[in-house]
């Protein structure tokens, strides 16, 4: 542990420091709550429909389809790009439906969370050290 860092006190409160951190990594760093959580929601459940998310995450449908929009290839603003994180497809059994999978990026992030959540204290500073190298990386 570096000796400027205060010691751990909550494992948990860490992991949930660096999945808040990697979601702002994405070039969104005002990530909304409702954004995540509809991004943990089909990170948790690869393929799942987009009305269920409603349901589960106590969002308005609208809430959720501007998020998944956000979470797509585009922005609901023209001037911004979306985050490439979720695709969705048309539901083959209901048209008027939405099915929702992680893109290769959303995997990535996926795989990366699921390694945050099995890691010891000294892994979890060094995953913090290698995020921010990823983020000076990126704006660079």
């Amino acid at each position: 542990m570096p000796p400027s860092t205060p010691p751990l006190t909550s494992h948990g409160a860490m992991r949930a420091f660096l999945a808040t951190e990697l979601m702002r990594s994405s070039g969104e760093h005002k990530f909304p709550a409702q954004l995540m959580s509809v991004f943990y929601w089909v990170a948790a459940h690869n393929g799942c429909r987009q009305e269920d998310i409603s349901k589960m995450c106590d969002l308005s449908p609208s809430s959720v389809s501007r998020c998944v929009t956000w979470l797509g290839p585009k922005h609901r603003l023209e001037h911004r790009s979306g985050l490439r994180l979720v695709r969705r497809e048309r539901d083959p059994n209901n048209y008027k439906s939405w099915l929702l999978y992680l893109t290769p990026k959303g995997t990535l992030f996926t795989e990366l969370l699921d390694q945050y959540g099995s890691s010891s204290e000294e892994s979890l500073f060094k995953y913090q050290k290698a995020l921010e190298a990823f983020k000076n990386d990126d704006n660079s």
